[in-house]
Protein backbone atom coordinates (compact mmCIF):
# COMPACT_ATOMS: atom_id res chain seq x y z
CA UNK A 1 0.00 0.00 0.00
CA UNK A 2 1.39 3.55 -0.40
CA UNK A 3 1.04 4.06 3.13
CA UNK A 4 3.63 1.05 3.76
CA UNK A 5 5.94 2.31 1.55
CA UNK A 6 9.71 3.33 2.22
CA UNK A 7 9.48 7.07 1.19
CA UNK A 8 6.80 9.25 2.07
CA UNK A 9 4.03 10.50 -0.60
CA UNK A 10 3.26 13.72 0.26
CA UNK A 11 2.14 15.09 -2.57
CA UNK A 12 0.13 12.13 -4.02
CA UNK A 13 -1.84 12.41 -0.68
CA UNK A 14 -2.67 15.98 -1.12
CA UNK A 15 -3.74 15.21 -4.97
CA UNK A 16 -5.96 12.07 -3.59
CA UNK A 17 -7.57 14.41 -1.08
CA UNK A 18 -8.27 17.04 -3.39
CA UNK A 19 -9.39 15.00 -5.78
CA UNK A 20 -11.83 12.75 -3.14
CA UNK A 21 -13.25 16.47 -1.84
CA UNK A 22 -13.76 17.94 -5.30
CA UNK A 23 -15.81 14.57 -6.19
CA UNK A 24 -17.71 15.12 -2.80
CA UNK A 25 -16.78 12.12 -0.92
CA UNK A 26 -17.13 12.40 2.51
CA UNK A 27 -14.21 13.15 4.76
CA UNK A 28 -14.85 10.35 7.47
CA UNK A 29 -12.24 9.64 10.02
CA UNK A 30 -11.23 6.52 8.50
CA UNK A 31 -10.10 8.29 5.03
CA UNK A 32 -8.35 10.89 6.91
CA UNK A 33 -6.27 8.43 8.59
CA UNK A 34 -5.57 6.56 5.63
CA UNK A 35 -4.60 9.49 3.79
CA UNK A 36 -2.31 11.27 6.59
CA UNK A 37 -0.26 7.82 7.01
CA UNK A 38 1.04 8.40 3.25
CA UNK A 39 2.73 11.43 4.93
CA UNK A 40 4.81 8.37 5.81
CA UNK A 41 7.84 10.30 8.29
CA UNK A 42 6.89 13.80 6.62
CA UNK A 43 5.68 15.69 10.06
CA UNK A 44 6.16 18.73 8.60
CA UNK A 45 4.06 18.50 5.42
CA UNK A 46 1.26 16.62 7.50
CA UNK A 47 0.84 19.01 9.95
CA UNK A 48 0.92 21.97 7.27
CA UNK A 49 -1.79 19.32 4.92
CA UNK A 50 -3.66 19.36 8.36
CA UNK A 51 -4.16 23.10 8.79
CA UNK A 52 -4.42 23.48 5.01
CA UNK A 53 -7.85 21.57 4.99
CA UNK A 54 -7.72 17.93 6.35
CA UNK A 55 -8.02 18.97 9.80
CA UNK A 56 -11.12 21.20 8.81
CA UNK A 57 -12.79 18.46 6.56
CA UNK A 58 -12.71 15.88 10.01
CA UNK A 59 -14.37 18.88 11.79
CA UNK A 60 -17.20 19.33 9.11
CA UNK A 61 -17.91 15.89 9.41
CA UNK A 62 -18.64 15.37 12.70
CA UNK A 63 -22.60 15.35 13.70
CA UNK A 64 -24.29 18.41 14.65
CA UNK A 65 -25.96 18.29 18.03
CA UNK A 66 -29.56 18.21 16.57
CA UNK A 67 -28.34 14.72 14.62
CA UNK A 68 -29.41 11.29 16.42
CA UNK A 69 -28.83 10.13 19.59
CA UNK A 70 -26.59 7.41 18.30
CA UNK A 71 -24.83 9.91 15.97
CA UNK A 72 -23.94 12.35 19.32
CA UNK A 73 -22.37 9.23 21.55
CA UNK A 74 -19.81 8.73 18.67
CA UNK A 75 -18.90 12.94 18.84
CA UNK A 76 -15.42 13.26 17.60
CA UNK A 77 -15.20 9.77 16.35
CA UNK A 78 -13.95 11.08 13.25
CA UNK A 79 -11.57 13.54 14.77
CA UNK A 80 -10.18 11.16 16.80
CA UNK A 81 -9.33 8.88 13.90
CA UNK A 82 -7.46 11.67 11.34
CA UNK A 83 -5.81 13.01 15.04
CA UNK A 84 -4.49 8.92 15.44
CA UNK A 85 -3.23 9.38 11.42
CA UNK A 86 -1.06 11.94 12.66
CA UNK A 87 0.24 10.23 15.39
CA UNK A 88 0.90 7.58 13.50
CA UNK A 89 3.08 9.97 11.36
CA UNK A 90 4.55 11.52 14.58
CA UNK A 91 6.04 7.60 15.02
CA UNK A 92 7.14 7.49 11.90
CA UNK A 93 9.50 10.23 11.95
CA UNK A 94 10.29 9.53 15.97
CA UNK A 95 9.16 13.09 17.05
CA UNK A 96 7.24 12.12 20.52
CA UNK A 97 7.65 16.05 21.15
CA UNK A 98 5.56 16.27 18.50
CA UNK A 99 3.01 13.61 19.07
CA UNK A 100 2.97 15.64 22.88
CA UNK A 101 2.20 18.77 21.63
CA UNK A 102 -0.34 17.30 18.93
CA UNK A 103 -2.30 15.52 22.41
CA UNK A 104 -2.38 18.88 24.03
CA UNK A 105 -3.88 20.61 21.30
CA UNK A 106 -6.68 17.55 20.65
CA UNK A 107 -7.64 18.34 24.00
CA UNK A 108 -7.75 22.19 24.07
CA UNK A 109 -9.29 22.74 20.38
CA UNK A 110 -11.27 19.47 19.76
CA UNK A 111 -12.21 18.50 23.16
CA UNK A 112 -11.00 15.43 22.57
CA UNK A 113 -9.48 13.23 25.17
CA UNK A 114 -6.64 11.32 22.99
CA UNK A 115 -7.42 7.48 24.19
CA UNK A 116 -4.48 4.01 24.13
CA UNK A 117 -5.63 3.87 20.46
CA UNK A 118 -3.58 7.14 20.13
CA UNK A 119 -0.32 6.01 21.81
CA UNK A 120 -0.23 2.71 20.05
CA UNK A 121 -0.69 4.65 16.84
CA UNK A 122 2.03 6.43 17.70
CA UNK A 123 4.32 3.50 18.92
CA UNK A 124 2.93 1.75 15.45
CA UNK A 125 4.86 4.23 13.56
CA UNK A 126 7.64 4.60 15.78
CA UNK A 127 7.78 0.69 15.24
CA UNK A 128 7.74 0.65 11.28
CA UNK A 129 10.33 3.05 11.22
CA UNK A 130 13.02 1.26 13.68
CA UNK A 131 12.27 -1.90 11.33
CA UNK A 132 13.53 -0.13 8.18
CA UNK A 133 16.38 1.76 9.59
CA UNK A 134 18.82 1.58 12.28
CA UNK A 135 19.77 5.12 12.54
CA UNK A 136 17.63 5.91 15.43
CA UNK A 137 18.82 2.96 17.53
CA UNK A 138 19.94 5.64 20.42
CA UNK A 139 18.16 8.05 21.54
CA UNK A 140 18.00 10.98 23.71
CA UNK A 141 16.97 10.71 27.14
CA UNK A 142 14.72 13.76 26.63
CA UNK A 143 13.09 11.57 23.63
CA UNK A 144 12.21 9.28 26.36
CA UNK A 145 10.55 11.33 28.69
CA UNK A 146 8.23 13.05 25.91
CA UNK A 147 7.42 9.22 25.42
CA UNK A 148 6.54 8.81 29.20
CA UNK A 149 4.34 11.88 29.31
CA UNK A 150 2.55 11.09 25.96
CA UNK A 151 1.52 7.75 27.81
CA UNK A 152 0.07 9.39 30.59
CA UNK A 153 -2.08 11.78 28.68
CA UNK A 154 -3.26 8.88 26.41
CA UNK A 155 -4.02 6.68 29.27
CA UNK A 156 -5.54 9.16 31.56
CA UNK A 157 -8.52 7.21 34.20
CA UNK A 158 -11.83 6.07 32.36
CA UNK A 159 -14.93 4.97 34.26
CA UNK A 160 -15.96 3.37 30.77
CA UNK A 161 -13.09 1.54 30.85
CA UNK A 162 -13.67 -1.77 32.33
CA UNK A 163 -10.58 -3.37 32.79
CA UNK A 164 -10.04 -0.90 35.68
CA UNK A 165 -13.35 -1.12 37.35
CA UNK A 166 -12.13 -2.70 40.48
CA UNK A 167 -9.45 -0.09 40.81
CA UNK A 168 -9.53 2.21 44.16
CA UNK A 169 -9.81 5.70 43.59
CA UNK A 170 -8.01 7.81 46.06
CA UNK A 171 -7.85 11.80 46.66
CA UNK A 172 -4.58 13.25 47.30
CA UNK A 173 -4.47 16.89 48.38
CA UNK A 174 -1.35 18.93 48.82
Amino acid sequence: TIANSLKHNSELALQLFQEAMDQGVTADGRFLNALLRCFGDDINGALAAWKGGIGAAAAKFEPKPNDNKQQIINRGANLLAAYNGLMHVCGRAIRPDVALRLAYAMQKTAGIEPTETTLNCYFAGKRLALSMTDEFRNFSFSMNQYESLLSVECTKYSSKDKRRAGDKKIRIIL
